[in-house]
């Protein structure tokens, strides 16, 4: 699904419609998932008659972090799918579970190892075998969600106001997923609408769009072409705690350390610190001589700035 269209507006049929165009297909459609479904792809697997994933895909429903809730049908037949309670706690966290954990959950019914290519054949495969079957247990807008204990509804809607207070969009949710378990789908689907509806013209769902959009901007710079380079040395200014402890983690990850202090007492000190430090280090047995001696071997001590002009990167720690 793209994410913008919720600002600039959608184009072409309307996701609902397409869906069940496609959930109502006499022929099996098998959903073929390598990768990482998200939003509308979640909901046009669900309108698939059976889905196959590779074991590298993930699944979610996480628009309730951009103040929305799934609006093509998400709320009524995940529910069908996999329950009411585990459908309010995926939607209404927004997180994605991965393949093995989605599978164990109901929403994919193969996951497939290998590639690409694997998983296409293996959803072929599948729809070949239920050529001639009955569909109908499979098109989930067919089934009726089962209502849990009357309590239910109420005791999530108290939690979320807690873990996500001030938002609407979770109480959107629930009030969704609580008409998939009291009406017919065609009725749900009323209700996802309306609600769907409100929270995207509310203030509270464009300013969290806004941030989303906001914060992958600022790691793209107007013009910048340059690619970083490879970080083989680094300086570091400064050998008090912070310093030494900054020279440690890049040594043991094989990176040519510049210790430098212009203070020859701090230096020395220093070194004395991160010496010490591997001496215990060796006595529990968390690394073994031979590690501590190539560590030590790549910091070099300095008190001449001179020193990082062949540094990759400086880092101050004073």
């Amino acid at each position: 699904a793209d994410i913008s269209e919720f600002a600039t507006g959608m184009q072409g049929p309307p996701l609902p419609v397409v869906i069940t165009q496609v959930e109502a297909s006499t022929k099996p459609v098998v959903a073929a998932i390598d990768g990482v479904v998200l939003g509308g792809g979640c909901e046009v697997a669900l309108g698939c008659h059976f889905r196959v994933a590779s074991k590298r895909s993930s699944v979610g429903l996480p628009e309730v972090n951009l103040g929305l809730l799934p609006g093509a049908g998400g709320t009524q037949r995940m529910p069908r799918l996999i329950g009411v309670e585990p459908s309010i706690d995926f939607m209404c966290q927004g997180r994605p579970l991965n393949a093995a954990k989605a599978a164990e959950n109901g929403i994919f019914d193969v996951v497939s190892d290998g590639d690409n290519a694997s998983v296409v054949q293996a959803a072929v495969d599948l729809a070949a075998s239920k050529v001639g079957t009955d569909l109908g247990p499979r098109r989930l807008s067919a089934i009726e969600a089962k209502a849990p204990a009357k309590e239910v509804f109420a005791a999530k809607r108290k939690q979320y106001n807690s873990m996500r207070n001030g938002e609407l969009a979770p109480q959107a949710i629930i009030n969704c997923i609580e008409a998939s378990a009291d009406r017919p789908f065609e009725g749900g689907m009323k209700v996802e609408g309306q609600e769907f509806l409100k929270l995207l013209m509310g203030d509270q769902s464009k300013a969290l769009q806004y941030m989303f959009f906001a914060e992958r901007q600022c790691a793209k710079i107007p013009g910048l072409s340059a690619r970083p380079g490879p970080l083989n040395r680094i300086g570091i200014v400064g050998a008090g705690l912070m310093g030494g402890g900054i020279a440690m983690c890049c040594a043991e990850v094989g990176m040519e350390v510049t210790l430098l202090d212009i203070d020859p007492g701090n230096l020395d000190r220093g070194m004395s610190v991160i010496k010490k430090n591997y001496t215990r280090s060796v006595d529990r047995k968390s690394k073994t001589q031979a590690q501590v001696d190539n560590f030590l071997s790549l910091i070099s001590p300095s008190t001449s700035y001179d020193s990082l002009s062949q540094c990759d990167i400086v880092v101050e720690a004073v």
